[in-house]
């Protein structure tokens, strides 16, 4: 008889894993219910999509899969861990065998009031740029609260789509997690230039309104920006909450081990709505390993477990590339590259002759070798005075010099 496996959530971290489990031999019969209209589309496109440079087509993840029954539209509220029946919220019953949530994230709103008025938006979904496209743009100004990837993204798309477009954002620092001060100074300038505004080190203190639409924010200095849109972007929540109501255990996110097994005897949790080690997780690298571990371990593949690494960071916002490695030690040896001219910031981070770091702004190239050079932890001294420029330059040097 085949085993029933039913997966809670259909994003992407659910799209790697059915893409895992296809190249896997196997004998689940698998449903994914998921509570948006679109299933496994690929969210990092959605900015994209918003500024015209992606169709919807190209945001699609998956072909039709044998074995795989897809029911988009359908909310689940009770896991029925006990005795291994889901629910949804109309009243539909899933039996399963192995259940894996995949329930993802939401955009984290603050606790003011007005996040609820008329232009008040989050961009997270497939139905939320869709929303946008419709929304008149001439003579419109929108504010983005969040300078983090989605909130940059989104600007983007603002942007593009024809709103006068300022983002605010409580650190000094765009893009804080990713970059030093100097590459994020640099990125700044690039969007700036791409015609997005910025308030830094400044928070959402009032949302304004006139006739039940936002009208205007007040920030934390006392400033006031107006606004059309007021689009939040300020990080992510985990969605933890179905998880809790079926009795498994969860703090910021779903409590896993090595193999994605929740505190339930077969139930798993894999992407954004999961945390392992205390660490969460909104990067595809890291995702991607786990929906390798999963699969592999949900047919009795042998693997060796999902392990936390130093992920790098590869993104591209409005066109400019950004590549971030290691860490940012600012007490080591600092190698740096500025070319205003060419849109170009490279910083590498040295200590005892091994490269530790690296932050890439507007050219990612070499950026696959310097994490291999971080990885290995080898020795750099005779790569040293060409190291900035890339592999090839620095090989180059070198068998020069031999």
């Amino acid at each position: 008889m085949k085993q029933r496996l039913l997966i809670v959530g259909a994003g992407m971290a659910t799209a790697y894993l059915l893409q895992q489990l296809d190249q896997q031999i196997h004998d689940y019969c698998i449903t994914v219910v998921g509570d948006e209209e679109d299933v496994c589309y690929n969210r990092v496109l959605l900015s994209n999509l918003l500024a015209g440079e992606n169709s919807e087509d190209d945001l699609h993840m998956l072909q039709a899969m044998e074995r795989v029954q897809f029911i988009p539209g359908s909310r689940i509220t009770d896991l029925g861990t006990t005795a291994r029946i889901a629910f949804s919220e109309n009243g539909e019953s899933f039996p399963y065998d192995k259940l894996v949530l995949a329930t993802g994230s939401s955009v984290a709103r603050p606790d003011t009031d007005g996040t609820e008025l008329k232009g008040s938006m989050v961009f997270r979904s497939l139905a939320d740029a869709r929303e946008l496209h419709t929304l008149e743009t001439c003579g419109k100004r929108a504010v983005v609260i969040g300078a983090g990837l989605l909130g940059l993204e989104a600007a983007h798309g603002l942007v593009k789509l024809g709103f006068e477009t300022c983002v605010v954002h409580r650190n000094p620092v765009i893009m804080n997690r990713q970059l030093d001060s100097e590459g994020g100074s640099h990125l700044q300038q690039e969007l700036e230039a791409k015609g997005i505004a910025f308030r830094l080190s400044s928070s959402l203190k009032e949302i304004r309104a006139n006739d039940g639409r936002v009208s205007a924010i007040e920030l934390d200095d006392g400033s006031v920006e107006v606004c059309d849109l007021l689009l939040f972007a300020s990080g992510i929540v985990p969605n933890v909450q179905l998880a809790r109501r079926g009795g498994i255990d969860a703090d910021r996110g779903i409590l896993v081990d090595a193999y994605l097994r929740t505190s339930k005897p077969g139930v798993f949790a894999l992407g954004e709505c999961c945390e392992f080690g205390q660490q969460g997780f909104g990067l595809v690298a890291p995702i991607r390993r786990q929906a390798e571990v999963l699969a592999r371990y949900l047919c009795d593949t042998p693997t060796s477990g999902f392990a936390i690494e130093d992920y790098p960071t590869q993104l591209k916002i409005s066109g400019v590339d950004i590549y971030r490695a290691g860490e940012l030690d600012s007490d080591a040896e600092q190698i740096v590259l500025r070319d205003s001219a060419s849109g170009l910031y490279r910083r590498l981070v040295v200590r005892d002759n091994r490269l530790v770091g690296a932050v890439l702004v507007g050219d990612k190239r070499g950026g696959t070798w310097y994490s291999e050079l971080i990885r290995e932890g080898c020795d750099i001294s005779a790569l040293r005075n060409s190291l900035i420029y890339g592999k090839e330059v620095a090989e180059a040097q070198l068998g020069a010099a031999a």
